[in-house]
């Protein structure tokens, strides 16, 4: 949506292959059922590769896995958007799922997927500094890694839950 007026996004996305199985009604009733390749994948929702659409707010169940992530991801989307049109990629036809109900880790596994590279920074960082040895016990050691994570996301610019 570059050059559209204000970002909405809740969350970063990313540019993501991955084969997302679609599916709409339950298991008893399936009304449809297909495999599209994701263009990119957020933690709050999915846009989806297809030549054919689907009507805005039409409810479907997605399963997938990401690169690196073990997990299979099951959850709920509303399909929010479509696009039929050239973009500067070429063309960008499909639709934006958003998604309101997460399956078992499925959240974890989508935030994992997108803090995990932080993560790892900032680990790396925290043990180069060899601060875990300061402390006596677990507890205070943890506490320590959870602030030091904090005092890292506002010196990056953001914010602090306090």
């Amino acid at each position: 949506m570059a050059g559209k007026g204000k970002e909405r996004r809740r969350f970063p996305r990313k540019d993501t292959q991955a084969k997302v199985r679609v599916m709409a009604g339950d298991l008893r009733n399936l009304a449809f059922e297909a495999s599209l390749p994701s263009l990119d994948v957020s933690i709050g929702g999915v846009f989806l590769q297809s030549e054919f659409f689907l009507k805005l707010g039409t409810e479907l169940e997605l399963e997938f896995t990401l690169p690196g992530v073990s997990e299979r991801i099951q959850c709920t989307g509303r399909v929010v958007r479509e696009e039929r049109q050239a973009g500067p990629r070429g063309t960008r036809s499909g639709f934006a799922v958003q998604f309101v109900r997460y399956g078992e880790g499925a959240w974890l596994a989508l935030a994992t997927y997108f803090l995990a590279p932080q993560v790892q920074r900032f680990l790396h960082e925290y043990r180069r500094a060899n601060r875990a040895q300061r402390f006596r016990n677990e507890e205070d050691r943890w506490m320590d890694l959870i602030v030091a994570w904090e005092m890292d996301r506002l010196e990056r610019g953001g914010s602090v839950a306090l």
